[in-house]
């Protein structure tokens, strides 16, 4: 112990002798260390830690799935779900949920919240406990009843955290609850990170109407976990569900004959659309880290050519070969710590930029710096210290003693030796920046192509909004019909307002609807009355105009498609071009699942065919999309779009206050210019690419740096070299060109090899890029062709200062 302790007062005394050579090291270790430790830290909560539930690798979700080539998950109807939970050996239970947006009255201002409805065993499978009341009991899931539990966040913002909030009612869509529970602090299900989950109810709801969802095997809107019994694996689960879902087809094969199931651990499938991109930025962070510590390691070889004297002086009075391994490995532990310790500190600061970027990462608020987090840094900055420290401690240790102290601190036969190693070193960073760069380029490629997708509409001074109306108060078709016509009307007579309409889904706003249908007068599929499938809205007259969508052909929706007037719909290009090739569609009939009137499913007439748009994101394939009129379609929750003539944002306040003048009891939420839509269809790939971008950028300068430093010490000990290579008639040409040189072959190595590495590691990204292949050759040309560029302008610098150096002065000084 007393030695190690002398050994660390020497080392920090070396260290603080030479102020700028450690500040620069820690620098560079700082930002190395702090970067990997903030994407772990997000890796670490996202992907590592387990789901606060109990037990939570046995919970598992449950999809239905299409037996067809592209082989989609979707969700579960409540009759499947009730023969699942009834049938199935896997399982100790089954639950099911679905969230909706719901208006909360009667405590101020009216509030949108959002809900879920669950079933009563849902909570039990999770395994959590209230922080107040109980959960649901089994009769409070059935028709006519109304509970409800909050979330933390709810009680306390909305009920001022009071103790004897259990029993009280609340008003949810114009209906009556009572509150049988709170949640603990940090319970959030479905494990999300936007929209948040304000409430919990049952699926009694559900269960009600008209038409209750119970009977419904045809609408997929549930969404279903489980809890694995003791000893069963997903693949008994999974082969169990499978049966199940083969009966099911058996005996429903009109709504079932299709259809599978899928089981996945509720954790893989909550990270399944992150999980790539977080690997691939933890990897890319840690090359940064890995330029890093070479770097260090160069810089600690230029200064052991420095000690040799000192090493060769300790060793004539005793001192081993492993002794001094050892006092140099703990300089390079000290340099280390104080890195780690540094980089910690930006760690801290970076995890919370990582998050306010990052967006819709689930589990966000569980990032934090634990325990777990703190060992890997400390593990980190033990690996880097020994990784940058070992090749200089092996080096200056091989000092030959006699020679150099016969040489008295002139330039030692050691140094072809250190100079070996830098120059391997160096073309190990340039072939790691070079793999990063390509990425990076690869990944911008990707995100320049996607910025330069159209649409399919006008993003251009619009604004949306939704708004529901609650069924308790607006109970009949015809209330809703009148309500949206007339607020269509108040809201464009504002001034500045050029086109106003509604929808039930608008594009790139995460919402979407799906349909199946017929065609009238071909043959029908065995088992699927509704073989073809489409996207579906339900939209108002104008809407068309007031996006921006093209009408092809036909006519749009107006007055005459009443409730009982002539079934229409209207279609796009891709489903007119896949149905109705070569034939003019305007005038057949198709045979919709949507729209049951007391006429039954009918056959609708097209009217009309508009663009395409992209609908879910700008990256998918354009679907087939079947539009319906409001009138023959009324739904209680639609988005507004209003087309301005100036800024939109400014009519917010007066569309709020025409709402107001209509029904003060309903708010307006979602209040979203098109241009945000946009902007965060592209937010994932933003990130993507702006991080990627920032390590390749670091991991360039660093490398540049690097080659500057080993070039430039190069020319100093060569000076006596070029002194008489000048003496003896070169010119300044001659010697810039033989240090350029000199570089250059670091660098064509370095990139040769970089670019072997990034053929074989971009193909892991394949999936996160759009429109270019992950060996796109123009990437890879244009990224080896600024790395070497930049090597070039590197390389000049010392070069130049080389063709400064004097002969009589070099050889004089020798």
């Amino acid at each position: 112990m007393e030695t190690l302790l002398q050994d660390l007062r020497y080392g920090f005394r070396m260290l603080i002798q030479k102020p700028a050579f450690t500040f620069i090291i820690v620098i560079a270790l700082a930002i190395g260390i702090g970067a990997t430790t903030a994407i772990f830290s997000v890796v670490n909560a996202v992907l590592l830690r387990p789901l606060s539930f109990n037990a939570p690798d046995k919970i598992m979700m449950v999809w239905n799935t299409e037996e067809t080539e592209k082989a989609d998950q979707f969700g579960v109807s409540y009759p499947d779900f009730i023969d699942w939970r009834e049938r199935n050996q896997s399982f100790e239970q089954l639950a099911a949920y679905s969230t909706r947006d719901f208006t909360m009255t009667g405590a101020g201002e009216p509030v949108r919240l959002r809900g879920a409805m669950v079933t009563d065993d849902l909570f039990p499978i999770l395994g959590v406990a209230p922080r107040l009341g109980r959960f649901f009991l089994s009769e409070e899931d059935k028709p006519g009843a109304r509970a409800a539990i909050l979330s933390h966040r709810m009680w306390q913002q909305h009920f001022a955290s009071d103790p004897q909030v259990c029993d009280k009612a609340i008003t949810l869509n114009g209906q009556s609850y009572t509150v049988v529970g709170v949640m603990p602090a940090g319970f959030q299900f479905p494990v999300q990170n936007d929209p948040v989950i304000d409430f919990w109810m049952t699926t009694a709801i559900l269960q009600e109407g008209a038409v209750p969802l119970t009977v419904q095997r045809g609408n997929h809107a549930l969404e279903v976990i489980g809890r694995l019994k003791e000893g069963a694996t997903l693949e008994q689960a999974q082969a169990d569900m499978s049966a199940i879902a083969g009966t099911l087809g058996s005996q429903y094969p009109d709504t079932n004959s299709q259809l599978g199931a899928r089981v996945a651990p509720l954790q893989t499938e909550l990270v399944r659309d992150v999980r790539p991109a977080l690997l691939i930025l933890f990897g890319a962070v840690g090359c940064v880290l890995l330029i890093a510590c070479v770097n260090v390691a160069n810089l600690l070889l230029v200064r052991a050519t420095t000690r040799q004297k000192e090493i060769a002086i300790r060793t004539a009075l005793g001192a081993t070969r492993l002794r001094v391994i050892r006092q140099l490995l703990t300089e390079s532990l000290v340099l280390s710590f104080v890195g780690g310790v540094l980089g910690l500190l930006l760690a801290m600061w970076g995890m919370d930029l990582l998050i306010a970027l990052a967006p819709g990462l689930p589990r966000a608020g569980e990032i934090t710096i634990d325990a777990k987090v703190l060992g890997f840094t400390a593990l980190i900055a033990l690996a880097t210290g020994i990784f940058f420290g070992i090749a200089p401690a092996l080096q200056v240790s091989r000092t030959e003693l006699t020679q150099t102290l016969k040489e008295g601190g002139r330039t030692s036969g050691a140094g072809a030796h250190h100079n070996s190693v830098r120059s391997m070193l160096i073309v190990f960073e340039i072939a790691i920046a070079l793999m990063l760069l390509v990425g990076a380029g690869l990944f911008i490629n990707s995100f320049l192509r996607l910025q330069r997708v159209n649409p399919g509409f006008d993003t251009n001074n619009a604004l949306s909004f939704r708004i529901g109306l609650p069924d308790v108060r607006y109970p009949e078709a015809q209330q809703k019909i009148a309500f949206y016509k007339q607020l269509a009307s108040r809201i464009e007579s504002l001034p500045g307002v050029k086109n106003v309409a509604y929808t039930t889904a608008l594009p790139l706003s995460g919402q979407r609807g799906s349909v199946g249908f017929s065609i009238e007068g071909e043959p029908s599929i065995a088992g699927r009355p509704f073989p073809y499938d489409a996207d579906y809205r339900t939209v108002s007259p104008g809407y068309f105009n007031a996006m921006g969508i093209p009408l092809v052909n036909g006519r749009d929706f107006d007055e005459r498609d009443e409730m009982m007037g002539n079934p229409v719909v209207i279609i796009n290009e891709m489903l007119a071009k896949r149905y109705f090739a070569n034939q003019n569609p305007l005038g057949k009939r198709i045979n919709p699942s949507f729209g049951i009137d007391n006429r039954g499913i009918l056959m609708r007439e097209i009217v009309g065919v508009v663009g395409n748009l992209k609908h879910s994101s700008l990256s998918a394939e354009t679907q087939p999309e079947v539009y319906i009129a409001y009138k023959q379609n009324p739904r209680p929750t639609m988005m507004f779009v209003i087309r301005a003539s100036n800024d939109p944002n400014s009519l917010v306040t007066a569309i709020r206050e025409e709402t107001r003048s209509l029904d003060s009891l309903l708010p307006i939420y979602n209040v979203k210019t098109f241009d945000q839509y946009l902007s965060a269809s592209v937010a994932q790939p933003r990130f993507n690419t702006l991080l990627l971008g920032v390590f390749a950028g670091v991991a360039l300068i660093l490398t540049i740096v690097g080659l500057y430093g080993v070039t430039s010490y190069s020319v100093t000990q060569r000076s006596h070299e070029i002194g008489v290579r000048m003496a003896l008639g070169a010119t300044s040409r001659d010697v810039l060109a033989l240090v350029i040189k000199q570089g250059m072959r670091l660098t064509l190595t370095g990139v040769a090899l970089g670019l072997v590495g990034a053929f074989a590691l971009t193909r892991v990204a394949e999936s996160l890029l759009f429109g270019v292949t992950a060996t796109d050759p123009f990437t890879f040309i244009a990224v080896s062709a600024l790395l070497i560029g930049v090597s070039i302008a590197a390389c000049a610098v010392p070069a130049r200062r080389a063709t400064k150096v004097d002969p009589m002065i070099a050889l004089r000084y020798e």
